[in-house]
C-alpha cells in the first residue's frame, strides 16, 4: 500500500525527523534507524549513503546541505488571506517534503519479520527502490513567468528512506518512509 503526507510545517518536519524517522521502535529509547539518500536530486547535492541529521535538517530549511545556500525560490512558510467576513486565515505555503510510506500486507510483515526471513525485507526494499525510481521519472517542477504557471519535468527528486519494522501497536509491520523534498532543479 502507498500513502502520501505532505509536510507543511517546518517545527514539525524538523520533530517527525527526531522522534519518528530516525528512531527504531516506536517508543523504544537508544535504538535508531539509519535512512539511506534516494534520488538524482540527492546525488546533485552530494548526498550518498546514510541520511545525516544535519543534511536533512538543512534540507527542510530549504538550504543546500553543505553550502548553506538557499534551493528555491518560494520561502514564505504561511499564506495569509482574508475571507469575505473580514476574518484573517493562515496557511501553510511552502510544502518542506512529502511522506510516501509504502507498506506492504500484514501477512507479508509478519511472515518476514516473525518468520525472520531477509529475503522477504530485501524484496521489500527492492520493491521500494523500483517504485522510487519510477515516481522520480516523473518528478517536475512548476514555472511561473509573466503571470503564467507550468510544469517542467525535471525526473530528479531528493529523497531519503527509512525502513521500521512496527507499527505505533508495536505490531510487526515492515514499511518504508520515502521522503521527498519539495526541491528538485529544473534545466532548460
Amino acid at each position: 500500500m502507498l500513502t502520501m503526507k505532505a509536510q507543511c510545517n517546518l517545527t514539525d518536519a524538523e520533530k517527525y525527523f527526531r522522534e519518528h524517522l530516525g528512531v527504531g521502535d516506536y517508543y523504544m529509547e537508544g535504538q535508531s534507524v539509519s535512512g539511506q539518500w534516494f534520488g538524482k536530486g540527492a546525488e546533485a547535492l552530494g548526498l550518498t549513503g546514510v541520511t545525516g541529521a544535519d543534511e536533512f535538517l538543512r534540507l527542510c530549511h530549504n538550504l543546500h546541505p553543505q553550502t548553506g545556500e538557499q534551493l528555491t525560490e518560494r520561502m514564505n512558510n504561511k499564506r495569509v488571506t482574508v475571507d469575505k467576513e473580514g476574518n484573517v486565515h493562515e496557511s501553510a505555503n511552502r510544502r518542506v517534503f512529502y511522506d510516501f510510506t509504502l507498506s506492504p500486507p500484514k501477512s507479508v510483515s509478519i511472515a518476514a519479520l516473525v518468520g525472520d526471513d531477509q529475503r522477504i525485507v530485501k524484496a521489500h526494499d527492492e520493491a521500494v527502490m523500483v517504485a522510487l525510481r519510477e515516481l522520480q521519472s516523473y518528478a517536475a517542477t512548476r514555472v511561473r513567468k509573466q503571470g503564467q504557471s507550468s510544469w517542467r519535468l525535471t525526473g530528479n527528486v531528493v529523497g531519503a528512506v527509512f525502513r521500521h519494522d512496527t507499527s505505533r501497536a508495536l505490531d510487526p509491520h515492515l514499511h518504508s518512509h520515502c521522503i521527498l523534498f519539495n526541491a528538485t532543479r529544473g534545466f532548460g
